[in-house]
C-alpha cells in the first residue's frame, strides 16, 4: 500500500485540485524537513529561522503546484515571496528582496494569464522574435539592479542582481506557459545557490539545488505537456476539415 501511495504522489498527470493540493503540501514539508537535516548535519544550520522555515516550505509547495499546471502555485507563491521579501532584507540582499516585494502583486499576472484549471493555457515555444527583446530586457534589469544594490550597500550586489533580472524573465515566461522558462530558471538556481550560501542562507540555497533539479523535471513534464496539446489541436483541425 505504501508504494502505491509513493507512487501516485509522484504522478506527472493532475489528479484533483484537493488532492494536488495536500501532495505539494506534504512534499513541500518532506523537502523543507530534508533541507534541514542536511543542513545540520553539514553544520550549516545553528540556529532555526522559522520564517526561513516557512519561505522555504510554501516555496517547494508552490513548485509543484507549477509543475502539476496547478494555478493554484500563484497564491502560495505570492505567500512565499512576502515572507522571502522579509527574509532576504533582514539578511542584506537588497536586490532579492525587492524582487520578492515586486513577485507578490504580479503574480497576479499569472493568474489571470494561465485561467482555470480546466481550460488552462497550452504550453507553447517562445518566438524567436521576441528574444532579442526579452534579452534587451533582462540586461536592463540586472545593470538597474545591480547599481542600486551598489549604491545602497547591497549584500553581493551583482550576483543578487543576476537573481533579479533572471527571474523577472523566467517568471513572464512562466507565466504564459512557455517551455524556455525551465533554461531560464536553471540559470537564475545556478546564481542562487551560490549567492545565498555566501550570505549564510543555506536552507535557501539547499532548496536552490532541489530547483535546479526540477527545472529538468518541470520540462519533461512541460514538454510532454505540449506535445499532448498540440495532438489535440491536430485531430481537431483534422475533424473540422473532414
Amino acid at each position: 500500500m505504501k508504494g502505491v501511495t509513493m507512487k501516485k504522489l509522484l504522478t506527472t498527470t493532475r489528479v484533483s485540485s484537493k488532492r494536488d493540493l495536500w501532495e505539494s503540501a506534504f512534499v513541500g514539508a518532506v523537502l523543507t524537513a530534508l533541507s534541514y537535516l542536511v543542513g545540520l548535519l553539514a553544520g550549516w544550520v545553528t540556529v532555526l529561522n522559522w520564517l526561513e522555515v516557512f519561505a522555504v516550505f510554501t516555496s517547494y509547495s508552490s513548485t509543484y503546484l507549477c509543475v502539476k499546471e496547478r494555478r493554484f502555485n500563484y497564491p502560495i507563491g505570492a505567500i512565499s515571496s512576502a515572507a522571502y521579501a522579509i527574509l532576504f532584507m533582514q539578511s542584506g540582499l537588497l536586490s532579492s528582496a525587492i524582487l520578492n516585494a515586486y513577485l507578490v502583486p504580479t503574480l497576479i499576472y499569472g493568474w489571470l494569464r494561465w485561467r482555470k484549471d480546466a481550460r488552462t493555457r497550452p504550453v507553447t515555444h517562445v518566438s524567436l522574435k521576441w528574444v532579442p527583446v526579452y534579452l534587451l530586457v533582462a540586461g536592463l534589469g540586472y545593470a538597474g539592479a545591480a547599481l542600486i544594490s551598489q549604491t545602497f550597500g547591497g549584500a553581493m550586489a551583482w550576483t543578487d542582481a543576476m537573481i533579479l533580472a533572471g527571474t523577472i524573465l523566467a517568471q513572464f515566461l512562466l507565466d504564459n506557459k512557455k517551455l524556455e522558462n525551465w533554461a531560464v530558471w536553471a540559470v537564475v538556481n545556478v546564481f542562487a545557490i551560490y549567492t545565498y550560501a555566501t550570505a549564510g542562507l543555506a536552507l535557501a540555497a539547499f532548496q536552490y539545488v532541489f530547483f535546479l533539479a526540477n527545472t529538468v523535471y518541470g520540462y519533461i513534464i512541460w514538454r510532454r505537456s505540449k506535445l499532448g496539446s498540440d495532438a489535440a489541436a491536430a485531430a481537431t483541425l483534422v475533424l473540422e476539415e473532414a
